[in-house]
């Protein structure tokens, strides 16, 4: 009875896994109580049986969180055990699901509930269904269970590493997949679980290779709508209206929020601006993007877009939801570029020590060539400040970049004010600050300046962030006195 007990405590406050293993321990109290059979086979972890239900919560309260990763396919497997049999995914429902020679299954069906944030969606060309793990792994794997989906296919989790100080995910280092849910039959009634990475259990990995390019797909068509949705909230904030047109974001300078629009942005424009009107209009803030499609993507999503106070599973919440920000660091010397807690972008800085202003300040011009040529002293791309003498600005002194040698301003290497100049529009918040940003995370690095830059803030110069060039962004008729 006291398994029992204990499993009801954590199911009221929300710790699904821990409620299913005192569930399993409980058995045929559970049994008799829940009308639902419970049958594991493959070997579970031993904990000391509780003399009292207090006296068990007592001690499950004070076991160490760092043995979640050793336990974790056991809290798989567990997790799957609240859920009822012979229905379909799509509900929140498996039947069966194997991975080696753990198995679980029940015979008797129960109520369970899909309650809370869900996590990230995105159906790429190939079928497979992409989510960012967020909160715990309790929820992180029910939600993946009950938005697996109809028939056959894989349903993913990913991971963004979070950063030193455990404040940020870190998505410009890389994202990887953890777990998939195979689908194995149509209707979703039989599923297998694969694991892709070794920390999160003693058994055989999947191959993850064919994960690679769909993952950098999704990612990039997460970019270009957290770009497309931060040129319209501009546009909104300059003119006090809403686009009526893509173009309007690609009018000519001093006007050039962004420098184009991808064909995927175009496609999606309707959508983005919809969702904004929507939300405005709610008062809730915004939390699904829809997923740009393919001609190959399977039809399993709707047009529509999915507002706040009706999203449904099928139309998930996307990780980058708020507005892009910039923010200078000038105790590292480093740019990143975020959406909320997540480092979309990273980038070394030259800077002035204290002739760099601290505090905020937007984007209030962008100008192309600044010096009307690509090598001149502000290089190829200049964002003014608050309409001061600061800017960000490209350089001809590369090598001053990762130090204090300008008089104010935020130098860069040219590829990377070239990208960074591609993703933030006019109005996006700058903030500029001592410590304002992590420590470097073990295994990761961070350019020290010296070159010609990446132009990919995220690791890799194919996954530089590019736009069309469909306006005319240049003015050469000004003579830029920026500090330098």
């Amino acid at each position: 009875m006291a398994w029992y007990l204990l499993g009801r405590e954590y199911a009221a406050q929300g710790k699904e896994g821990k409620a299913a293993y005192c569930f399993a321990q409980a058995g045929e109290i559970y049994e008799a109580f829940e009308r639902q059979k419970i049958s594991i086979e493959g070997p579970l972890p031993s904990y000391p049986s509780p003399a009292s239900s207090k006296e068990a919560e007592s001690s499950a309260l004070k076991r160490k969180t760092s043995g979640k990763a050793k336990w974790l396919p056991v809290l798989v497997l567990l997790l799957l055990l609240a859920v009822p049999a012979g229905m379909d995914l799509a509900k929140g429902d498996v039947k069966d699901i194997s991975s080696g020679p753990s198995k679980i299954s029940d015979s008797a069906p129960a109520k369970t509930s899909n309650s809370g944030s869900v996590p990230v969606e995105a159906i790429a060309s190939n079928g497979v269904k992409l989510y960012l793990s967020e909160g715990d792994w309790g929820r992180k794997l029910q939600q993946v269970l009950g938005l697996a989906g109809t028939g056959t296919g894989e349903s993913v989790i990913m991971e963004a590493p979070s950063s030193a100080d455990g404040k940020w995910q870190e998505w410009n280092r890389f994202v990887k997949p953890l777990i998939g849910v195979e689908s194995q039959a149509e209707g979703g009634k039989s599923a297998e679980l694969k694991y892709y990475q070794s920390q999160i259990c003693s058994c055989q990995i999947a191959d993850s290779t064919a994960l690679t390019p769909v993952i950098t797909t999704w990612m990039r068509d997460r970019e270009q709508a957290i770009v497309l949705q931060s040129a319209v909230q501009a546009y909104q904030k300059k003119t006090g209206a809403m686009p009526e047109k893509p173009e309007q974001l690609t009018k000519p300078y001093p006007d050039n929020l962004l420098p184009g629009l991808t064909p995927e942005m175009q496609e999606i424009f309707p959508q983005v601006v919809s969702r904004l009107n929507e939300s405005a209009k709610s008062g809730k803030p915004l939390d699904a993007k829809p997923a740009t499609e393919t001609k190959d993507t399977p039809q399993q999503t709707t047009k529509e877009p999915a507002s706040p106070a009706n999203t449904q599973p099928k139309s998930s919440a996307d990780p980058l939801r708020e507005p892009l920000s910039i923010l200078i660091d000038t105790d590292k010397h480093q740019l990143a570029l975020v959406s909320g807690n997540i480092i979309i972008r990273k980038y070394p800085v030259g800077l002035g020590a204290e002739k760099t202003p601290q505090g905020e300040f937007v984007i209030s011009e962008k100008v192309r060539n600044p010096n009307g040529k690509s090598n001149g002293e502000f290089g190829s791309r200049g964002m003014t400040l608050s309409d001061t003498l600061y800017a960000i600005h490209g350089t001809n002194k590369p090598s001053s970049v990762g130090k204090d040698e300008s008089h104010g301003c935020v130098r860069m290497l040219q590829a990377d004010v070239e990208e960074l100049y591609n993703m933030v529009p006019h109005e996006t918040k700058v903030t500029i600050g001592k410590g304002i940003l992590p420590p470097e995370s073990e295994g990761s690095s961070s350019p020290s300046g010296g070159g010609p830059g990446t132009g990919a803030g995220r690791g890799k110069p194919d996954q530089s962030f590019t736009l069309p060039l469909q306006t005319k962004d240049d003015n050469p008729g000004k003579k830029y006195k920026w500090l330098d």
